[in-house]
């Protein structure tokens, strides 16, 4: 089975098909997450596992699965406890490609309009997560798988007495379409955020032009890159750090 006749199987599934009750908490589990874990291991008996003190998503013998759809600052503590006993982990992060919002009234069930949200999804827009566990990146046995998939974005309508502007909260993704994905195990695979047409020596603001990125956003790329080793810093001009993609890198590509 490809993986697009995989996720055709599994949305023409129900959230309560696709739903194990393995304990507390997983009740809650939001539609998205319930889905990659389903999309990663069709196994439910690997789903929701414990580990120690803590709970995996999806265990298969020695490997472990982390579905995180959002941010990664709670991941910490569990990536030191699985890979210091020895366990191989992925963490599995899908971005938003293409978003269409919806807002809807949960106490009239009325369902608005839909728009596409103007930000086109794209492997920058894991960087700030990796950040987070950027000190993991470079162990052995982990690695970070990124996904692009389409979702519609169901948004409930949040209104308060008095309120002038109607306020929204998301409440539910729903996946309509697969996209590209990738594995990042090794320094190398990092050179998907070194965009053409970067000059030999260059700063972060050089770097956001190039990748079409906030200045905040490249800073952030760039300090992952150099702890990889795939750029370095070799100079500073007052205040900024001046870079060069590392020699070994350069051949590579």
């Amino acid at each position: 089975m490809t993986d697009y006749q995989r996720f055709d199987e599994l949305s023409a599934m129900s959230k309560e098909e696709l739903h194990v009750d393995n304990g507390v908490g997983t009740l809650s589990e939001k539609y998205l997450h319930i889905f990659l874990k389903n999309y990663f291991e069709p196994d439910k008996t690997c789903h929701e596992v414990k580990v120690g003190r803590f709970t995996a998503d999806i265990l298969n013998g020695n490997h472990i699965t982390e579905i995180q759809t959002r941010s990664f600052s709670n991941l910490k503590e569990k990536l030191e406890y699985y890979l210091l006993e020895g366990y191989d982990v992925t963490v599995v992060h899908p971005i938003a490609r293409v978003r269409k919002m919806i807002s809807f009234d949960p106490e009239t069930g009325d369902v608005g309009y839909a728009k596409k949200h103007p930000h086109t999804g794209n492997w920058f827009d894991a960087i700030p997560e990796l950040l987070t566990i950027k000190y993991f990146l470079d162990w052995d046995h982990f690695d970070v798988r990124l996904i692009l998939f389409d979702v519609e974005e169901y948004r409930e309508i949040k209104t308060k007495p008095g309120a002038k502007r109607r306020r929204t909260r998301r409440y539910e993704r729903i996946p309509i379409a697969i996209g590209e994905n990738v594995i990042l195990d090794n320094p190398a695979d990092y050179l998907i955020f070194v965009p053409e047409g970067l000059p030999d020596e260059f700063g972060a603001k050089d770097f956001a032009r190039c990748a079409g990125i906030p200045y905040q956003l490249a800073s952030a790329t760039l300090n992952i890159l150099t702890y990889l080793h795939v750029t370095e810093h070799f100079d500073n001009v007052g205040r900024s750090y001046r870079y060069r993609l590392n020699k070994y890198f350069k051949d590579f590509g």
